[in-house]
């Protein structure tokens, strides 16, 4: 593109010029031919900027798109990544227990799950991602908030005199909550104390069925489990 044709400036009206006589205000002239050149060099830089930017934004608007598109796959067990779950109070809250003694066992409730979604679930199996150094796994327990007087959220030591858990027969391994509803029934974990513990636990999985597709989701459930002093 000629300089004339971006700045107004009548290019062939210049070349008539210098084939003939100069005028005498040629630096004036001069002057305006450069203050042209330099507004378009600015007008270059600011166009070449607008276009890197928005090249980034496409660049980032694809990488959405391309997420979002690609279905997701199931995990080993044949799950999907679920989110009908949520639970309650324990998405917010962080259980503080500072009494443990190495060698002793203990429960520890899971949070329990709600069916935030309109269809029903059926929770066939629900852990902790990971415990800590310094406890041991034992196993898990599904118990009924009819059992327990409710559901408590806390840490009993296994054969306490508090100690409603251990008692109870193994009614069930699944169990199905109804839409928009919390569940009836839920998980506890036996561990016992081996050693010190500096970490905390943060999250539990929940395998469940929702019609004939099976899914896991990761709830928040953070313990901070310590010795006494």
């Amino acid at each position: 593109m000629s300089l004339g044709s971006k700045t107004g400036y009548d290019t062939n009206h210049k070349q008539k010029l210098q084939a003939g006589n100069q005028p005498a205000n040629t630096g004036s002239g001069a002057r305006t031919e450069r203050s042209a050149v330099a507004r378009l060099a600015t007008f270059s830089r600011s166009r070449r900027g607008l276009l890197i930017a928005a090249t980034a934004v496409l660049v980032v608007m694809a990488a959405a798109l391309t997420a979002w598109l690609v279905p997701q796959r199931p995990d080993d067990t044949g799950a999907w990544k679920g989110h009908a779950l949520g639970a309650g109070l324990l998405e917010q809250a962080d259980l503080e227990y500072d009494q443990l003694q190495i060698g002793k066992e203990y429960w520890l409730n899971l949070p329990r799950a709600t069916n935030a979604s309109g269809e029903p679930v059926t929770i066939t199996k629900a852990q902790f991602v990971s415990l800590p150094k310094g406890l041991e796994l034992i196993g898990y327990k599904v118990v009924s908030t009819r059992d327990t007087d409710g559901y408590g959220i806390g840490v009993l030591e296994v054969k306490s005199p508090g100690d409603d858990v251990t008692g109870l027969p193994e009614r069930t391994d699944t169990f199905t909550v109804k839409s928009h509803k919390p569940a009836d029934w839920y998980h506890m974990v036996r561990f016992k104390v081996t050693g010190p513990v500096t970490d905390d636990t943060s999250q539990c999985r929940f395998w469940y069925q929702q019609g004939s597709v099976k899914y896991r989701q990761d709830l928040r459930c953070v313990n901070q489990l310590r010795l006494a002093k």
